[in-house]
């Protein structure tokens, strides 16, 4: 993302800082593009039943939902890779045709 700032930048001069907006209006865009929206810790435990400890737990251990760390204390995860872990567990189960017809 910086590169095509600073690209756009350098072409238009001193409207630097028209640039900067637009980049920032379509950053949810390009996030969206690449996986849905970001989710924060709090959100996901909310969606999924884990508490906010687990997942902490579950990021030093470097196992559970893929997330991405953004800083040093801002952690998000990708809508898309809770859709993909949470596709990944479900449990396949056989209806008993008698019970279908009830």
């Amino acid at each position: 993302m910086s590169c095509s700032v600073s690209t756009k930048a350098s072409s238009l001069g001193t409207r630097g800082t028209e640039v900067a907006t637009a980049v920032q209006l379509d950053a949810p865009t390009r996030a969206e593009n690449r996986g849905g929206r970001l989710l924060t810790p709090d959100q996901v435990a909310a969606f999924t039943g884990l508490s906010v400890e687990t997942l902490a737990q579950w990021r030093s251990q470097r196992r559970g939902i893929p997330f991405l760390k953004l800083s040093r204390n801002v952690v998000r995860y990708r809508q898309s890779d809770l859709d993909h872990w949470l596709a990944e567990r479900i449990v396949p189960v056989e209806q008993d045709p008698s019970i279908a017809r009830r």
